[in-house]
């Protein structure tokens, strides 16, 4: 099993979000995204109509994140 590093943060002010549920969506995401794509997922993933976003990999500074996955 791949290495699950990701951090979250609230949209747009990234501010740091450590609460379970947010900890739940993000495995969630993760999964689901490694059922559709057949990949991890990389990057900065922005859900919108959540307000969250779930930075996927090692990096610790989401504004100097690439754009928003679009997959």
């Amino acid at each position: 099993m791949t290495s699950l590093e990701y951090s979250i943060y609230s949209w747009p002010g990234m501010e740091p979000l450590d609460v379970i549920e947010m900890h739940v969506l993000a495995r969630a995401y993760w999964a689901a995204w490694r059922s559709l794509h057949a990949r991890d997922p990389a990057g900065r993933h922005v859900i919108a109509s959540l307000d969250v976003v779930i930075v996927f990999g090692g990096r610790r500074n989401p504004v100097s994140a690439t754009h928003p996955s679009r997959d």
